[in-house]
């Protein structure tokens, strides 16, 4: 792969077995996933879009086919070598906030470098930069209670952002917020794009996806558009 590309599916199949039904949840998956990319992704629900979203954020592997990312092929990896690689590489950020609501909102950022192998001096100040980047540093030591779901968000994004992440997945991150707030939250993701982020989006929105560069639909396990 050339040194601009971040990710590569190639021909990848995931299979469930549900009893004794099999269920093909991904049929033959290719994409390429260069450096600043930002895809939108959209299907009904049970078309594969979360088996896809897995496979790319490194939650779960293939059944069959590759998945190369930076470079490295993940796809026989353990879950405590994939574990690692998500937290070095990759930022998530959710529809459910998955915020601790007993800790600070600076406490629930710094929460991913709890997990790095090498432990830095500067994760405070990567906390506060990233919150302030999310327009929240006069709330760090707020609980998240205290937080509208809007700057609950903005809280989930900054934590993604903490270990300065190559790409960044955000799975139906409006889904819980009025339309006002997720213009907001999208502002913020674009810019955060404009930055030279790669990011992958996945949403039922019309409206929220067409602020990807490209969008992507799936449909019956099979990816359309994708090059």
């Amino acid at each position: 792969m050339g040194t601009d590309v971040l990710g590569q599916l190639r021909d990848v199949y995931k299979t469930y077995r549900v009893g004794d039904i099999t269920v093909e949840a991904l049929r033959g998956v290719s994409m390429t996933l260069h450096r600043g990319d930002f895809f939108a992704i959209m299907g009904v629900s049970g078309s594969g879009k979360t088996t896809l979203l897995n496979i790319l954020g490194c939650l779960d592997v293939p059944t069959a086919g590759l998945y190369i990312l930076n470079g490295k092929d993940v796809t026989q990896l353990d879950d405590d070598t994939l574990s690692g690689i998500r937290n070095e590489l990759i930022g998530f950020v959710f529809q459910n906030f998955y915020l601790l609501d007993y800790a600070t909102v600076m406490e629930n950022i710094l929460l991913p470098t709890l997990y790095k192998e090498k432990a830095t001096g500067g994760n405070a100040q990567r906390a506060a930069e990233v919150l302030q980047l999310v327009g929240l540093q006069d709330r760090a030591h707020f609980k998240p209670r205290q937080l509208s779901g809007g700057q609950q968000q903005r809280v989930a994004i900054a934590r993604a952002l903490i270990n300065s992440p190559q790409l960044l997945i955000c799975d139906e991150p409006t889904g819980q917020l009025d339309s006002t707030t997720a213009k907001e939250i999208m502002t913020i993701i674009k810019t955060l794009h404009n930055s030279g982020k790669t990011i992958i989006l996945v949403t039922h929105d019309r409206d929220i996806a067409c602020i990807a560069n490209e969008v992507l639909t799936i449909k019956d396990g099979c990816l359309v558009g994708a090059t």
